[in-house]
């Protein structure tokens, strides 16, 4: 159809027709996110009451690192849980060099894949574990471009020619290439992979706060689940991506709380450098169900 008016009725009518589609489709829009918002993904986890999700940064992948991701090093590891009902979250961080299972935590992946890692990590919290998600280096970039950058509060000045960060103190918008550098980033701080795996864990409460705030609509949302799944290797069924997605949207960024741990370093039995974990009650707090800050 042109916008050329032909004659005055026609147009009239056509102008009506119009009107009435837009009032239908934004009808469907709505009932849509509200059956999204009502919709029930609790029956596919755990009897806890818990959806945890094990987020992995592996150190294989284009365009830095040629082969395969799932056997790559997980120099990112996160756990997060989630209490559906309460909209609430916690994130721990664990340090790459944490010893765990006889070994460092990021060689299990290279050995036996994510499920390998995720096997580990159970028996060492206690936690089960419902899905993993694995990135690479361009999967951050990339996802970080799709959202326009990410918006971080950079706290020390950061320099790092290795990992290409180069930002000043105080609130800055990563492109894709400043957001691989920033979480890569570790000799720029004393603590070296302490402060490194911290930043993974705002860096990831920067961005669900900013997908909160700027493109929580089902629209977006629906781009950017397709996103996390081109550039995302996980176990979460795909009809619970955008489900998953819009539980996200709901749970306030002052509803989530970062455990980064930390421990004494030390020597493995094979002579390398090894990180001795002291978490406390981070995984017992979890394991009854209390999540979030101030839990």
């Amino acid at each position: 159809m042109t916008a050329r008016r032909v004659l005055g009725a026609i147009g009239r009518t056509a102008t009506a027709v119009l009107l009435a589609l837009l009032v239908v489709s934004t009808i469907a829009t709505a009932a849509m996110t509200q059956l999204a918002y009502r919709t029930d993904i609790r029956p596919t986890y755990t009897k806890d009451g818990l959806l945890t999700i094990l987020v992995i940064g592996s150190d294989i992948g284009m365009p830095d690192r040629s082969g395969d991701p799932l056997r790559g090093r997980s120099d990112g590891t996160h756990l997060i849980a989630v209490d559906p009902r309460r909209k609430r979250a916690t994130i721990i961080d664990f340090p790459r060099d944490s010893l765990i299972g006889g070994t460092k935590v990021n060689a299990h992946m290279s050995a036996g894949g994510p499920e390998a890692l995720k096997r580990q990590l159970e028996a060492y919290t206690g936690i089960p574990i419902d899905f993993y998600a694995l990135t690479t280096f361009r999967g951050v970039s990339e996802m970080a471009r799709l959202l326009g950058g990410v918006e971080v509060d950079v706290e020390q000045r950061m320099s790092d020619p290795f990992s290409g960060t180069s930002f000043g103190p105080g609130t800055i918008r990563l492109d894709g290439p400043g957001s691989l550098a920033f979480v890569r980033d570790r000799k720029s701080f004393s603590d070296g992979d302490f402060s490194r795996t911290r930043n993974h864990g705002r860096f990831m409460r920067a961005a669900h706060a900013q997908i909160r705030r700027e493109q929580s609509d089902l629209g977006s949302l629906t781009h950017l689940t397709g996103a996390f799944a081109r550039n995302v290797v996980t176990d979460i069924p795909a009809d619970q991506l955008l489900p998953l997605a819009l539980l996200a949207t709901q749970i306030p960024p002052e509803h989530v709380h970062q455990e980064a741990l930390s421990g004494s370093t030390g020597t493995g039995a094979d002579g390398a450098s090894v990180v001795h974990l002291r978490p406390g009650l981070a995984f017992e707090r979890i394991k009854v169900g209390q999540v979030g800050p101030g839990e």
